[in-house]
């Protein structure tokens, strides 16, 4: 027994030793966008950082444009990805920040809890295993055992993000991954025409039926009925604290926003941390212009139109801060 511990422990510290020294893994997608910035981090003064809905509706270029005419310039670059949100978004922030980039000033973060099941009970993937180091797969633990599931799905859960930690600590494919990388790097081949818009991805305009149209507008009547979820979860809380403690210790200033949305369980803005800065923009009445069919590709999207459409807010909200500042 005690050789076995012996040679479990060895086996751990020098998975841990070595995983310490990889580069970052090869996730489809996502890492292309972080060797991309890497490669020329101190070029940018501002990241965006979410889930589709920053991807498809940030365009960098005319957030610069813009900030540039109201005496606010930036530099900035969309790093979203479709279904990225904590705790994958925070450990992707923080390689980010690990990198030390010398003029960043500003990080705007889509303001998402977690989406459970979407990870849980699937079969491992680079992207599932990929963020689960120790204190990731501890927030998702944590995430998980204060939701309102039941203790089986609650169980079934923390077992799942446990095989995944184990997965990643064990660094498996990670050495066939790095030879390929160094040195066959161009055998791997993906769309890279993100990089002409600053990691913008446009989503062309669609038509909606009648049908559609109608089944929004009580998506919308819904909404704005629904009472907001109040104070929100403990961890969540916690890892709010956190991710700003460790964008503000590195020179920059975390903004999070709350994209146009119909899911009534993205009303965040109460119960929030303080010292927090929120810009919701979930306001059927308020925002009317973002709520309109024409500026959708579907109720959770906005196509390239309704993208320009609030890039131009963005630009506005962070010209009126680095004023104030």
């Amino acid at each position: 027994m005690a050789v076995g511990a012996c040679f479990g422990l060895a086996t751990a510290a020098t998975a841990w030793f070595i995983g310490g020294r990889l580069p970052f893994p090869s996730v489809p997608g996502i890492s292309p966008r972080y060797r991309y910035l890497a490669d020329r981090k101190d070029e940018f003064d501002t990241v965006f950082i979410g889930s589709s809905r920053i991807r498809h509706q940030v365009d960098p270029q005319q957030f610069d444009a813009e900030t540039a005419t109201q005496g606010a310039a930036t530099h900035s670059f969309n790093l979203g990805y479709s279904g990225m949100w904590m705790p994958e978004s925070y450990y992707y922030l923080r390689q980010i920040l690990a990198l030390h980039p010398r003029q960043l000033r500003w990080v705007v973060i889509e303001l998402m809890d977690y989406r459970f099941g979407q990870v849980e009970g699937q079969p491992a993937t680079a992207r599932s295993v990929y963020w689960h180091d120790a204190k990731h797969t501890a927030m998702a633990w944590r995430l998980v055992a204060e939701s309102a599931q039941s203790l089986p799905e609650k169980l079934s859960q923390l077992a799942g993000h446990a095989r995944l930690f184990l997965e990643r600590t064990a660094n498996l494919g990670r050495g066939a991954e790095w030879l390929q990388e160094r040195y066959y790097p161009g055998k791997q081949k993906s769309d890279m025409s993100w990089k002409q818009h600053g990691g913008f991805d446009p989503i062309a305009k669609s038509e909606w039926s009648e049908g559609a149209r109608a089944d929004y507008a009580q998506q919308i009547q819904r909404f704005e009925h629904a009472g907001s979820k109040g104070n929100v979860r403990p961890g969540f809380a916690d890892a709010l604290r956190d991710i700003v403690g460790e964008v503000r210790r590195a020179g920059a200033e975390p903004v999070f926003v709350i994209p146009p949305t119909v899911r009534v369980e993205e009303k965040l803005e109460e119960g929030l941390p303080g010292n927090v800065i929120v810009w919701a923009f979930d306001h059927p009445h308020e925002y009317p212009r973002l709520y309109q069919p024409e500026l959708h590709c579907d109720p959770g999207h906005l196509n390239e139109a309704g993208a320009q459409e609030w890039t131009s807010l963005l630009a506005q909200r962070l010209a009126e801060l680095a004023r104030k500042r």
